[in-house]
């Protein structure tokens, strides 16, 4: 049996993995053991890259100690809510769009915040990546108290890619980053936007930094204490993008 303590909805065993996958229900991540064959693995491995499902190799011990000894090599985390596709909703973005981007943010809680954050300061949508990121589980859902069923949370493969298809959409991409030439309060940030936020402890990766128009610090009274929580980080900018829009 799995462990009871484990904060997300595993399923394990080849055939239910399969079943899942194929009746398209969401799932965040596949776990495979190193070595596995066989049709419904490969029918799993394909099934899986057709619906950008992040899958990863792992030695068995590993999946013995997350789902037991009965996980016949796979094992899947189920998401607990669907995700929007990323296309439609930069095409269907009103004016003036705000999105958020996560760079790798980990912690489910920060995510379930910033969705929450994001839902009450007026964002159209949070994009994540697909891998190394919180992901909609059971524990983010519980963090956003609700936010995530009225708010797209898009899972994007490549992050990069995603960001320069909102810039060629005519958003200005503003990154945070607590060594940003520009302080936050003197962007613009009335016009269409994409705000940009850095993972716990790491920050923005240098690619993703690059695809920023601006790369913005947010002033400080004090000298911080180490950086800002990224959920906190995330709500002081958005707050500032509905100060600077309203009338």
């Amino acid at each position: 049996m799995p462990d009871k303590q484990t904060p997300d909805d595993l399923i394990w065993g080849r055939h239910p993995v399969l079943e899942a996958l194929r009746a398209e229900r969401p799932l965040r991540r596949l776990l495979v053991a190193k070595g596995a064959r066989g049709p419904v693995i490969n029918e799993i491995f394909a099934r899986a890259r057709q619906a950008h499902i992040p899958y990863d190799l792992r030695d068995k011990a590993q999946l013995d100690r997350l789902a037991g000894p009965r996980h016949q090599s796979v094992v899947a985390y189920a998401a607990a809510a669907s995700y929007a596709d990323f296309d439609h909703l930069l095409a269907h973005l009103p004016t003036p769009a705000l999105l958020l981007f996560l760079d790798q943010v980990q912690d489910p809680h920060n995510l379930g915040a910033i969705i929450r954050s994001a839902h009450a300061l007026g964002a159209q949508g949070v994009v994540v990546p697909a891998r190394e990121a919180a992901g909609l589980s059971p524990a983010a859902l519980k963090a956003a108290a609700g936010a995530a069923q009225h708010l797209p949370v898009c899972r994007v493969d490549n992050l990069q890619k995603a960001l320069q298809k909102a810039a060629a959409g005519g958003l200005f991409i503003a990154g945070l980053d607590a060594q940003g030439e520009q302080p936050l309060t003197a962007a613009d940030l009335a016009q269409p936007c994409a705000l940009v936020i850095g993972s716990e402890g790491k920050g923005l990766r240098r690619m993703v930094q690059k695809r920023c128009d601006a790369l913005l610090h947010i002033p400080m009274q004090r000298a911080a204490i180490g950086s800002l929580n990224a959920s906190v980080a995330a709500g002081i900018a958005l707050y500032e993008v509905l100060r600077q829009r309203q009338p």
